[in-house]
């Protein structure tokens, strides 16, 4: 081959080289705004989806902090018996509730969830410290006024994470 065949096959296969390169670039370009542009529909469909369960937990996990609070708890169960079952009670209430909203974790903000469970153990030592501070002598109903009596005088153990998840649900709506 001579040189000036050689030029000849260059200057013929430099369009189509050209073409390719440009449509190479715009088909590429094309592609990945078509993928953004799904990514972006499937973000939205599942937002539409999930915020609504993620608000419904928040919800759930706000009324378990209020049931919990020692003087809720003592309004929804009247004293019976002695004051070591009427502790057994509360506790088991709080345990229950908890176990109740237990896969509400899934939707709410790990460190809110950590406060959540650290609310619910702290009303339980709460309970129990009540019950060594009066003593096994006694009785339910003394063991229910001085829950509500000590409740009020300090901060409810759920009231900093009640705090966080309004501040959570704030920031993210």
């Amino acid at each position: 081959m001579d040189s000036n065949t050689l030029w000849t096959v260059i200057i013929a296969l430099l369009p189509g080289i050209l073409v390719a390169a440009i449509s190479y670039g715009l088909i590429d370009k094309f592609l990945k705004s078509e993928s953004l542009r799904r990514e972006i529909e499937v973000r939205k469909i599942n937002n539409s989806e999930i915020i609504p369960q993620r608000l419904s937990a928040y919800e759930r996990m706000a009324l378990f902090l209020e049931r919990i609070k020692p003087t809720s708890l003592t309004r929804r169960f009247s004293p019976q018996s002695t004051a070591k079952n009427y502790e057994g009670i509360l506790i088991q209430a709080v345990q229950s509730e908890w176990e109740h909203n237990l896969s509400q974790q899934i939707y709410v903000n790990p460190d809110s969830w950590k406060l959540i469970y650290s609310a619910k153990n702290a009303t339980q030592n709460f309970i129990r410290q009540c019950m060594e501070d009066l003593g096994e002598d006694a009785t339910a109903a003394q063991l229910q006024e001085y829950i509500i009596t000590k409740s009020i005088s300090e901060n409810a153990p759920s009231n900093d994470a009640l705090l966080k998840l309004q501040v959570d649900i704030q920031g993210n709506l």
